[in-house]
């Protein structure tokens, strides 16, 4: 894969930008396409914005600046490491689920609460095995991206395994297997608050076989740079449920945990949104998960004294969001919604709004920084 080169702004750049900002002043839909071709195209300035500040090792590599492309935008192959050359410290593909999966989705854009809102079970998608291509043609760039792989819906779930048993572990091995020779870190998401899984995450008995059965398959695929191990939690954990939830993936052994993503309308929000017309249906993603999302990397954070790595999403789309999260802590950070409100190059607002809240804090080092609001 070529990655498209990016330079300064020219004419091109700029009315290709000014016409950017003005559909997404009137279709937030057509805004995403948009982005989507301009930086598989090279449209977009590249206006990166760097400090040595920013730079924090996870997982055993180092990072120049903590902000990342949430799973979501890419499911092709070929937005990410445009993404990157853009100025994000790292992206991730998919969600993938074991079969391509086509449900209904329909996606309302909530401008006063610049919120995202999605009324779809599961993942559309083209199946982890069509994204193999795409993988296998960029993996010689040095960009740092991850995949997302994830259960099959309950009602696609019986077309696929047509009545024979096939195990979480299973299923999971088996994706990894696939694609963990391309792939930096692996996303084991739990997170969709319809699967089953989001709601077995208390029970080490579910978790911990699951990760064994990966860590297995990719230390079968990629025997030499095997990827990291990460699991994507819901948002809807209860206080009670955190501790059993950390016990569980301390002792699985993963390398982080995402937290974030998306939260049931039926579970909180709803009556809080500025557009009442969809506040009882659906799976919200936005601002305002933020502050939810926050609380619980702080309340996994605390439960795990720091060991365990927190990359953040959810509701970030400024420097402010970004340090709340990083002091709760988070040692990395995801973003989606902000860049269909914002446009791609919001990660260059973000991260120098970043670098001077860390430097008027007195911090010089952005790890230092991590979960500093916690001791």
């Amino acid at each position: 894969m070529k990655v498209p080169r990016y330079g300064k702004a020219n004419l091109s750049n700029m009315l290709f930008t000014a016409f950017w900002w003005i559909s997404h002043k009137i279709s937030p839909s057509l805004s995403k396409k948009l982005i989507v071709y301009g930086i598989r195209d090279g449209a977009f300035a590249d206006r990166r914005i760097f400090n040595k500040v920013l730079g924090i090792d996870v997982m055993g590599y180092h990072f120049k600046n903590p902000i990342g492309v949430a799973a979501g935008l890419d499911k092709r192959g070929n937005v990410i490491d445009g993404m990157i050359a853009l100025g994000y410290g790292f992206g991730e593909f998919g969600s993938y689920t074991l079969e391509k999966e086509m449900p209904f989705k329909k996606v309302m854009y909530l401008r006063q609460d610049k919120a995202i809102l999605m009324q779809s079970l599961g993942y559309r998608n083209p199946g982890v095995q069509a994204i193999i291509p795409s993988l296998i043609s960029r993996r010689h760039l040095p960009n740092f991206v991850g995949v997302n792989i994830t259960t099959s819906t309950p009602t696609e779930s019986e077309n696929i395994k047509q009545g024979q048993h096939m195990t979480y572990e299973h299923e999971f091995a088996l994706m990894a297997s696939k694609v963990a020779p391309y792939c930096d870190y692996l996303v084991l998401n739990f997170a969709h608050p319809e699967v089953e899984l989001s709601r077995l995450m208390t029970d080490r008995a579910t978790v911990v076989p699951i990760v064994r059965s990966v860590r297995t398959a990719i230390s079968q695929a990629a025997p030499i740079r095997p990827p990291k191990i990460v699991i994507k939690l819901p948002l809807d954990l209860t206080p009670h449920e955190v501790p059993l939830v950390c016990n569980a993936l301390m002792e699985a052994q993963v390398d982080a945990v995402i937290v974030g993503g998306v939260q049931s309308l039926s579970k909180g929000n709803g009556n809080t949104l500025k557009d009442k017309k969809y506040h009882h249906i659906g799976m919200l993603a936005g601002k305002p998960i933020k502050d939810l999302s926050t609380a619980l990397v702080a309340n996994i954070y605390q439960h795990t004294q720091g060991k365990l790595p927190i990359i953040a999403c959810g509701g970030v789309f400024n420097g402010k969001d970004a340090y709340e999260k990083i002091a709760a802590g988070a040692s990395l950070i995801q973003i989606y919604s902000a860049i269909l409100f914002q446009g791609p190059n919001v990660v260059n607002k973000i991260n120098r709004e970043l670098t001077k809240i860390l430097l008027d804090k007195g911090f010089q080092k952005l790890e230092d920084a991590v979960g500093c609001e916690m001791r």
